[in-house]
């Protein structure tokens, strides 16, 4: 149940995307960089609130550290946990929010569960190369110590890892830092054994984590991201439209999203006047903002519920009639 409702629709988008930059690519090592450049694309936002939460409990941590440090150093027992439960109370602070510090660790695990599911059985990885990499759907192999073998991906990894988590937690909390190591260790065993695509797809996730940790140090990260985003999809047309015997339609739409992409300022513009000029007065009126989220709500009824159901009916009703136990298509709908 949990699997369907949080990891599938996660597989789902990370199989399309793969099916996309497989398409125009013809490369499954090329469409796992596709894939691990369009998952943290869309997962940034979800990042960014998380950061915001973790960086909340930091300054919240700071704030009562002090205070509670004395507690802790003047009382004991019984006694040291009713006056830091009053403490945190009078501070509206509750030690469960503790759990704010791990919530990038925690949005990883759907996003990991996904990749490996989907990626450990794609039969398209199994004697597919990529530079050194002669199976992608075997592990790397590629020194040998007598008869043991040494993946070396995974290695390369986890140091790719540790570099961007040093980078990350740089000035916070021992326990910050303990966790992320801690994180790159597990990672390590859970994929030292995995199929090269797997590993090369999260080798990926770790060097795109580096390099949103230093845009973050940066003073513009915004902009900085941007024309990174522009200059990767423009490379990747100049070399579908001039080094690939695509079609001539598919180039024809990766330019598209390119420049689709490139546009994204003006999007924002556009935006910006709709919410700040014709757009301002259902901010002012409640009630025609609730008018209109009743009628958008009984639309979607009357089209989900009705429309579409019976225009699918009524375009080969031989197909939809005495369906089992069913007289009649009205039946479907309930």
């Amino acid at each position: 149940m949990i699997y369907q409702i949080i990891v599938y629709p996660i597989e789902f988008i990370i199989e399309f995307i793969y099916a996309f930059f497989q398409q125009f690519l013809g490369n499954p090592a090329l469409s796992i960089v596709g894939v691990s450049l369009g998952v943290n694309i869309l997962s940034l936002p979800l990042y960014n609130i998380a950061e915001k939460w973790q960086q909340i409990e930091r300054d919240t941590q700071i704030a009562l550290k002090p205070k509670v440090d004395k507690i802790k150093s003047v009382f004991s027992g019984d006694e040291q946990y009713m006056i830091l439960s009053t403490y945190y109370k009078q501070n509206h602070y509750h030690p469960i929010y503790a759990l704010r510090s791990s919530v990038s660790l925690i949005i990883q695990v759907p996003f990991f569960i996904a990749a490996y599911h989907f990626l450990s059985n794609l039969e398209s990885l199994q004697n597919a190369s990529f530079f050194i990499f002669n199976n992608l759907g075997r592990p790397d192999q590629l020194f040998k110590i007598g008869s043991f073998a040494i993946n070396l991906l995974p290695l390369v990894m986890t140091a790719i890892n540790i570099i961007a988590g040093a980078i990350y937690t740089k000035g916070f909390p021992l326990k910050e830092k303990v966790q992320l190591y801690a994180m790159a260790a597990l990672f390590l065993v859970l994929l030292y054994n995995s199929p090269s695509g797997l590993v090369i797809y999260w080798t990926l996730n770790n060097i795109f984590s580096l390099i949103k940790n230093l845009y973050n140090k940066s003073k513009n990260p915004g902009k900085l991201f941007y024309f990174t985003c522009v200059f990767a999809l423009f490379a990747a047309s100049l070399f579908v439209f001039f080094f690939t015997d695509k079609t001539f339609l598919k180039k024809i739409v990766l330019v598209a999203v390119t420049i689709l992409v490139a546009l994204v300022p003006l999007y924002i513009k556009i935006f910006n006047y709709l919410i700040n000029k014709p757009l301002a007065i259902f901010e002012k009126n409640k009630k025609m903002r609730l008018s209109i989220f009743v009628s958008s709500c009984i639309g979607l009824f009357l089209l989900t519920g009705v429309v579409i159901p019976l225009s699918l009916f009524s375009s080969s009703p031989q197909e939809f009639s005495f369906i089992d136990t069913f007289t009649s298509p009205l039946q479907l709908l309930q």
